[in-house]
């Protein structure tokens, strides 16, 4: 029988008087909560349905098949020319929904360890998605220096660390280099491949030539930001590129 400590008994007390709300609902946490998110609020993340289009994973209505495809386009895929294969995400990222809440909060609110539990159901999921010996290295989506010394971190090289760690695959930092401190995303999708263009280049091309590689990243949108990282690669000679989100824009 394990005996609870002086310590273990003054965080029990504390807990009782001051109790630590989810990050989301603001509902009182169980003593031994580890994510930040109450039962409830991390039961109702979202999942992805397995299927769905053939590039970008999106579900669309119909029966798999129509068209004469047992996985066809989506509309998005069928009228935009993306430089990356494949595109999957674990949650879908609603505007009232927990997944959005939990990443803005992560992101913005400085909740690293929320984030880091975000990133471990992320590494969870991922083979669900992919078959992840397709891919040789791992590439988090760069911030630019200004924005990740405010923010203390880049959310996507969390989620790329995560990934490896659990499928041991090698995560590529600063191959991508964020050349300029972009606007926020925002508009419609040229407006958004406009904003981003020019913003990456390959630091050494000697590390993605011929390599396989997997773009990670907070959330998929419109596939601005994910396509602009997806042509500087192939075009330093990556063999391949395709893209791993935490959650996808409904």
């Amino acid at each position: 029988m394990n005996r609870l400590g002086p310590r273990d008994l003054l965080a029990a007390f504390l807990h009782l008087v001051f109790p630590t709300p989810c990050h989301v609902c603001r509902q009182p946490l169980a003593l031994d909560h580890v994510s930040g998110l109450c039962g409830r609020c991390w039961g109702a993340l979202e999942r992805m349905p397995a299927e769905g289009c053939l590039r970008c994973g999106w579900p669309f209505p119909g029966p798999a098949g129509a068209g004469g495809a047992e996985r066809p386009l989506c509309q998005r895929c069928r009228e935009t020319r993306d430089h990356f294969r494949t595109a999957r995400a674990a949650l879908r990222y609603r505007d009232e929904g927990i997944a959005r809440a939990a990443i803005l909060l992560a992101k913005h609110g400085g909740h690293l360890s929320l984030l880091r539990h975000l990133a471990g159901l992320l590494a969870e999921d991922a083979p669900r998605r992919l078959c992840l010996a397709d891919w040789d290295g791992l590439v988090p989506v760069p911030l630019h220096w200004t924005r990740r010394w405010q923010r203390g971190f880049n959310q996507a090289e969390v989620l790329a660390q995560a990934v490896g760690r659990r499928h041991e695959i090698p995560v590529l930092r600063r191959a991508l280099v964020r050349m300029r401190a972009t606007p926020p995303q925002q508009g419609d999708v040229t407006a958004r491949r406009r904003n981003v263009g020019d913003a990456f280049v390959v630091a050494s091309p000697a590390r993605v030539a011929g390599r396989r590689l997997l773009l990670v990243d907070d959330v998929f949108t419109t596939g601005a930001t994910a396509d602009a990282c997806a042509r500087v690669l192939m075009r330093a000679g990556a063999a391949d590129v395709g893209i791993l989100t935490l959650a996808r824009v409904e």
